[in-house]
């Protein structure tokens, strides 16, 4: 009985030993790992719509179809936009419908919305450049808003006969409250939102072809 006692004695300093050592150990992380993380991660997504590129990009272009893309999901909301630089021009006169080549630059307010970052209001900055066979556009934060120290969209859409192909990269760079332990399940919490964004805008986009199909 009594050496039934000595283990379980043994058994229960191990238990607080190891307790006071992960405690230490994590004391010790905090102190010199801080209590901030910075979750800098870059997502990708690629897809096809069954439609040519001439009536995709139409659709892109003429209609409200791109800022419905931006307002797609839960995490972003376009308030205004403003274009300060467009131009068009042709690179052979001979072949005016094969060469021309059009540009713009749009100033963009979009509202973030992050379990991170809560709301906030950032300025964006939107390069588009658009030739008769692909759409290239860049989308980017123009100065870190609190805890949002980045955020770029770039998409480029191509056409491949019948059908079009999207590549899209979302990059973000967030401040968290995550202490060293917790850095894992930060990366893991951005990373889910990054990737509903992106499945969010493709279904956006699928809902405008379905949208627009025919007027084009």
């Amino acid at each position: 009985m009594k050496r039934s006692h000595k283990v379980v004695g043994i058994a229960a300093l191990s238990v607080f030993g190891f307790a006071v050592v992960f405690i230490l150990y994590w004391l010790l992380a905090t102190k010199v790992f801080g209590h901030r993380y910075v979750v800098d991660l870059s997502l990708s997504r690629s897809f096809t719509i069954d439609m040519p590129f001439v009536p995709l990009r139409k659709i892109l272009v003429q209609t409200d179809a791109a800022s419905d893309i931006i307002n797609a999901g839960e995490h972003s909301q376009l308030i205004s936009k403003t274009t300060s630089d467009r131009q068009g021009h042709v690179n052979h006169i001979l072949a005016p419908f094969k060469s021309w080549e059009g540009s713009e630059v749009n100033a963009l307010m979009l509202q973030i919305t992050d379990p991170y970052i809560g709301t906030r209001n950032a300025p964006f900055t939107q390069h588009v450049s658009v030739t008769p066979g692909s759409i290239h556009s860049v989308i980017k934060l123009n100065q870190p808003e609190g805890p949002l120290l980045g955020y770029t969209v770039k998409t480029h859409i191509g056409g491949d006969g019948n059908s079009s192909k999207f590549d899209t990269t979302l990059e973000m760079k967030i401040d968290t409250p995550a202490p060293w332990l917790t850095h894992w399940f930060a990366r893991m919490r951005v990373r889910n939102t990054m990737r509903r964004t992106l499945r969010a805008q493709e279904a956006q986009i699928e809902a405008a072809v379905k949208k627009h199909g025919g007027q084009f």
